[in-house]
């Protein structure tokens, strides 16, 4: 916990290995996946609402830990570079925040947690069984999957893109290097629900020209790269 009396900023250990700052950023995003991975589109809705409201929606809050770390200057905080952290000394618990601010950030991005993304096949339930059921799960699901798409972007639009605008206003006051986090994660959405996002930003015109312009230069990366390239950034940040 970055805030709170319960807070200590003290790391989990799995079995000898560390999780906690960014040397453990990428141990930690693979138990996210593997968490993600084992949910059902239901959780991760819930997941997604919960991280949007509780992690970004408490950065908004005029005190905290979180709301620190966002009014933080940038000479204050380097969260893409090596050396973290400035040779100033850094509070523990805004050293946690931090990582709660980045690895939330990542895990929104996620394509795994993304409502419809397949989840892993129970290995214990053989191919007889999947056959027998296949046809009746399958329409249930999609009924089910096709609700919660609805609800996830209801959430989406109506929810976590107001978080989203009011964080961002506060993030460049402060010049925060998490501005380029917030603004991968809006540049998903954007890439995910163009038509949706431009009718909710319309009182908004310089989000969406900044929004747009990202989306070409996105478009014109994967022309020249002539393959693919996936609309999640859910690979662990470099």
């Amino acid at each position: 916990k970055p805030t709170g009396e319960t807070g200590t900023g003290v790391a989990v250990d799995f079995d000898g290995t560390m999780l906690c700052g960014k040397l453990g950023y990428h141990k930690r995003f693979e138990v996210y996946r593997m968490m993600l991975t084992n949910m059902n589109d239901q959780q991760k809705l819930e997941v997604t609402v919960r991280l949007a409201k509780v992690v970004l929606g408490g950065a908004l809050e005029t005190n905290g830990d979180l709301s620190a770390v966002c009014k933080l200057p940038p000479q204050d905080i380097h969260p893409n570079e090596e050396d973290y952290y400035t040779k100033k000394t850094c509070p523990k618990r805004l050293e946690s925040a931090m990582h709660v601010l980045t690895d939330t950030f990542a895990i929104l991005k996620s394509s795994h947690i993304k409502v419809g993304h397949k989840s892993s096949v129970d290995p214990e339930q053989d191919d007889d069984a999947l056959e027998q059921t296949g046809a009746k799960v399958d329409q249930r699901n999609l009924y089910k999957t096709s609700l919660l798409n609805k609800i996830s972007r209801k959430h989406l639009m109506e929810t976590i893109i107001p978080i989203l605008r009011n964080l961002k206003t506060v993030l460049e006051s402060s010049r925060s290097p998490f501005l380029k986090d917030l603004m991968h994660y809006l540049g998903y959405i954007f890439r995910s629900f163009k038509a949706e996002v431009k009718e909710h930003l319309a009182s908004d015109p310089t989000l969406l020209q900044e929004l747009e312009y990202d989306f070409r230069k996105h478009r014109q990366r994967e022309t020249s790269s002539g393959k693919y390239v996936r609309i999640a950034d859910d690979d662990v940040r470099k």
